[in-house]
């Protein structure tokens, strides 16, 4: 599970560095996708120490609309808590989001990605008007 020299011991210490109050949560690692590693955090949290280029971009946008996303989309979604800043030990920003029990989506067969895509983000879109048929959209542009 470790990638790139992250181990259990590491995020620990990225935790108590810039979130004490969390650091004696216990910590373990779980199937993590390409651009970010993931790792347990208690029972209700994940730590997700990015791996790729791209990935801190992309956390920070995760950050910012994410909660408010969230808060209409008709299936739960990790959502970001703490936003952890590059520091000399690690110099890539990093998350704190919640943690949602269930397994990974990309293990299932889809045997129509655009139908999957509609179904899975339309759903909760609809009462969004103008950007939530932008944002399908462009959900659908990526599939």
């Amino acid at each position: 599970m470790e990638r790139a020299g992250i181990d259990e011991t590491f995020v620990r210490d990225l935790v108590r560095d810039q979130h004490p109050d969390l650091a004696d949560l216990d910590i373990r690692p779980v199937p993590s996708g390409w651009d970010n590693q993931l790792w347990r955090l208690g029972d209700e949290l994940a730590v997700r120490p990015p791996m790729t280029e791209r990935a801190p971009a992309l956390l920070r946008k995760e950050f910012r609309w994410l909660p408010e996303l969230a808060k209409r989309l008709p299936l739960p979604v990790p959502t970001p808590q703490r936003l952890s800043e590059p520091t000399p030990r690690f110099p890539r920003p990093w998350v704190i989001a919640t943690w949602v029990p269930g397994e990974p989506a990309d293990g299932a067969e889809i045997s129509n990605v655009r139908q999957a895509a509609s179904d899975r983000c339309g759903a909760g879109l609809p009462t969004w008007g103008r950007a939530g048929s932008r944002i399908l959209e462009c959900v659908l542009a990526f599939t």
